[in-house]
């Protein structure tokens, strides 16, 4: 008989062969010339020796040739897994291929003069579950685990351990590697029933998706061990499935009996699914004569009959040979010291913790070949992550049936991380002429501003640390583009967007969507009713005209929104309170808890209105931020290349719009004071044009030095650019204005009226007052009685006639206090700036209490016409 000399096993077969070949052959030469009697002819004695002479010698060459496959056999073998106590970290496997046999103990082999020791094999992955009977036979589960962490692919391969009573003594060796959660996803080990189900479901989720999306018969892939060959050999290595080991210590006890139950499912699908339980049991117990345990007793039994002793496996003399010849002892294996075994996990753990490899990989979701190509007409479908398994992607569908999304999860859930997904593979499969988005973020953080720099071409609008106010601006122009499709719509006869674009209109209408996140922020304070109304509308007919909403935020708790909530079909929750889940993803009434037992990386998707049933577990892969860059640089290149017109608004909250003098000086129109751009969408300019009448003035109040500096640098450059008639006297010394001849500076008022006081009106000024004190300086306004200065009385007949000889003033204050004090004439003018101001500051300024009590924030200022606030603004940082 043949034997396979592609394996040690073989190979030994096939030397024991050749000796009762060689010893037949002696036999049959015997036979044809020994006598009755045991002599040999001396005539036929030269034949005889002869033949026997060939005999050894092709007995030596066959044994030899088998002894020479088998020890490049063993070389080989002991190259990828070396004897226990002789592991170096060489040995960790760096590839994504796990081996055909694992090597357990060793083997002697001894005939006559041969006398050598070989590994011993096993098939690979095991068919059985393993079990101990006795508690010093832990030993052998170390063993078997020091073999598969470095035999195995190291990010390929995970372990649970459960140990209710010994509470991880029984694996101790290997606690160094426990708070690797690539090997150990519980980063512990388990000691209650409470852990071990929450692990235990998720390992059952996961299982589930192996039979429904990863295993196939049509393609060959029934199970784990063809499914992982076929994605090795296509290269496909990331989706390479991991091999799971499972330790329980003392089964049953510390399992109630849904435990129990998920036990006994792996024991049942470990070959099949990739996984190897490994476990010791209670012997009490199956002669125990409570009928209360009758059942697991019998489910118990049932599983062990169905598993391997571990003892016997690898300490017995193997049976597996049918040898005639060969003496095969089983030999066992040392397992290293606790020194060299420490210093072997550390490096494991490093080579582990350093490893960049994932089955949920966010490069290989914005693969090349799908580059920008799908067309929106019928609605957005894009991958967002994977199946537990990492077999195949779960993808977001948003289309009339589901036009809208809310996704929560609580500080540190990976949220965040989702919408990174999200944006970018939206944008990765969908052109700006498919897909225009539109971000806004309502918390202080940087999440959106990568979009920012460099420019996402999909995205219209890139908002970070927005405010209230701006959100409203922005549902407004979104409610007016709403509008506009619909005037397109009946104008082509059409009811919605995808029979508008089916009918091949002339004008490419792409889908939006609007991404908001901490979008609770919208719904809070003065603003609330209007910003609830406009997002409901919105909502309700966004679907027909392509206009599609995610809403983010971290929870709903407290926040009525039942108006629009109904609107919003599809639903994702990741790690949160069990009554967020519930309200996240359908509805308090659903006890839809599933996203209170996840963790990073993953989430729930539900487009079921909440029904358990209708969850999607799926993980969420890390979006890291130098490929984010590179990817948005090649859509950049690719719309470059398509020749796609880009349109894109950058609004960050707590900093000014930057601009260059040359720029800015292209957007400054005639006879208009520049002093900033609206903190709107559509980013209007807002410009001052003094009219040559009474009162005509600017009055402006704050405490931010910085903003107040680059909004006198507004007002004087596009004074200079656009009034060039004009002289700017500017009165003070704590700025350095525009160097140019029509810019006068004195330091206070009295230098200012001995300077001007014969030529108030021979030309045109702004008179730019900061932090003057003209009451103090020159007695204005003069007093109704006592002594009225003469420099007092000039100024106030000038003061009252400036305007109509095209003399404005511009003054600034620090603080309304020393505006107070000042004498200055508040009814005097038409026009106010504040910023920085508290509740009684704005209030007092604006000469009006309905604007509330709350103090200004940041960064922004507000334009007010005869006491009416008409906007709020920021100055342009000009460089």
């Amino acid at each position: 008989m043949m034997q396979n000399q592609e394996t040690i096993d073989g190979l030994i077969q096939c030397i024991d062969e050749a000796i009762s070949k060689r010893d037949r052959d002696f036999a049959n030469l015997d036979a044809a010339y020994k006598k009755d009697n045991g002599h040999i002819m001396s005539s036929e004695y030269p034949e005889y020796k002869r033949r026997k002479d060939r005999i050894i010698e092709n007995f030596n060459v066959s044994v030899l040739d088998y002894e020479r496959k088998l020890d490049s056999l063993c070389q080989r073998v002991r190259k990828k897994q070396p004897s226990l106590n002789s592991i170096t970290e060489d040995a960790i496997n760096a590839t994504y291929r796990f081996p055909r046999r694992i090597a357990l103990g060793k083997y002697r082999v001894q005939y006559e003069n041969l006398d050598i020791y070989v590994p011993r094999m096993f098939k690979f992955p095991f068919e059985k579950p393993m079990y101990i009977c006795e508690d010093d036979q832990v030993v052998l589960f170390h063993k078997v685990i020091l073999r598969l962490v470095f035999a195995l692919p190291k990010d390929r391969q995970q372990y649970y351990i459960f140990d209710p009573f010994g509470l991880g003594k029984s694996l101790w060796n290997f606690n160094s590697l426990f708070s690797n959660e690539s090997l150990f996803p519980q980063k512990k080990v388990m000691t209650t029933s409470n852990e071990l189900k929450d692990a235990l479901k998720g390992v059952m989720d996961y299982m589930q998706s192996l039979y429904s999306g990863a295993f196939d018969l049509a393609t060959d892939t029934a199970n784990w061990d063809a499914y992982n060959r076929r994605m090795y050999s296509q290269h496909n290595y990331k989706k390479v499935l991991p091999y799971k080991v499972f330790v329980f210590t003392s089964v049953p006890e510390g399992m109630d009996a849904e435990c129990f139950e998920m036990f006994r499912k792996l024991v049942m699908h470990s070959e099949e699914c990739g996984f190897l339980v490994l476990f010791s049991f209670n012997e009490l117990l199956l002669d125990a004569e409570d009928s209360r345990m009758k059942s697991t007793e019998l489910e118990l039994r049932r599983c062990i009959d169905g598993s391997v002793r571990l003892h016997r496996l690898m300490n017995s003399d193997p049976e597996v040979f049918d040898l005639k010849n060969l003496a095969i002892t089983n030999m066992g294996e040392k397992f290293p010291n606790d020194e060299s075994l420490n210093h072997l996990l550390l490096e494991l753990d490093a080579a582990v913790s350093k490893s960049n490899n994932t089955m949920f990989s966010f490069e290989e979701m914005l693969d090349e070949t799908r580059g920008a190509n799908k067309n929106s007409e019928d609605g957005l479908a894009f991958p967002i992550g994977y199946t537990t398994s990492g077999s195949g992607e779960v993808m977001m569908e948003i289309d009339d049936r589901t036009p809208h999304y809310l996704i929560g999860g609580t500080t540190g859930s990976g949220k965040s991380n989702l919408l990174h997904n999200l944006i970018m593979s939206a944008s990765w499969n969908y052109s700006p002429e498919e897909l225009i988005i539109y971000l806004l973020d309502f918390k202080a953080g940087v999440e959106f501003s990568r979009y920012a720099d460099p420019i996402l071409p999909n995205a219209a609008l890139v908002a970070v640390e927005a405010d209230t106010e701006y959100g409203i601006t922005v549902l407004d122009y979104l409610l007016e583009e709403q509008e506009n499709r619909f005037n397109k719509f009946k104008l082509n006869k059409s009811k919605d967007i995808v029979a508008f674009r089916k009918s091949d209109p002339v004008e490419m209408m792409p889908r939006i969507l609007v991404v908001i996140d901490e979008f609770q922020v919208l719904f809070a304070g003065a603003t609330k009713d209007s910003a609830v109304e406009k997002m409901t509308m919105l909502a309700k007919q966004g679907r027909a005209c392509g206009i599609h909403i995610v809403l983010s935020t971290q929870s709903l708790k407290n926040l009525d929104i039942s108006s629009i909530t109904p609107q919003f079909g599809g639903r994702i929750a990741l790690k949160c309170s069990a009554e967020d889940s519930k309200n996240i993803l359908g509805g308090i009434t659903t006890n839809n808890e599933a996203a209170s037992e996840i963790e990073i990386p993953f989430a729930i998707m539900n487009t079921a209105q909440g029904s358990v049933a209708g969850n999607i577990k799926f993980a969420v892969p890390e979006a890291k931020s130098d490929l984010i860059e590179k990817k948005i640089q090649d859509i950049q290149s690719k719309c470059s290349k398509d020749r796609i017109n880009i349109r894109n608004k950058i609004f960050e909250g707590q900093r000014l719009p930057e601009i260059s003098k040359a720029d800015f000086e292209k957007i400054i129109m005639e006879e208009s004071i520049v002093i900033g751009q609206y903190m709107n969408y559509e980013a209007n300019l807002i410009t001052l044009k003094f009219k040559p009448k009474a009162e005509n003035n600017l009055l402006i109040c704050g405490h931010d030095d910085a903003f107040k500096k680059h909004l006198i640098e507004n007002i004087v450059i596009s004074t200079l650019y656009s009034l060039n008639e004009y002289e700017i006297v500017y009165i003070g010394d704590n700025h350095t204005l525009v160097y140019d001849e029509r810019v006068q500076q004195v330091s206070d008022l009295c230098e200012y009226t001995e300077k001007y006081k014969v030529i108030y009106k021979d030309k045109p000024r702004i008179i730019l007052m900061d932090n003057c004190n003209p009451l103090k300086d020159i007695g204005f306004p003069p007093p109704q009685y006592g002594t009225v200065s003469e420099e007092g009385k000039a100024f106030k007949e000038y003061w009252d006639v400036a305007n109509k000889h095209r003399n404005h003033f511009i003054v600034i204050y620090d603080s309304f206090n020393r505006l107070k004090n000042s004498g200055i004439p508040m009814q005097d003018f038409q026009y106010r700036i504040g910023f920085g101001l508290n509740g009684d500051e704005k209030n007092n300024l604006l000469s009006n209490t309905s604007y509330g009590s709350a103090s200004m924030k940041s960064g922004r200022a507000f334009f007010a016409d005869n006491l009416e606030i008409k906007g709020w603004f920021r100055p342009f940082r000009i460089g």
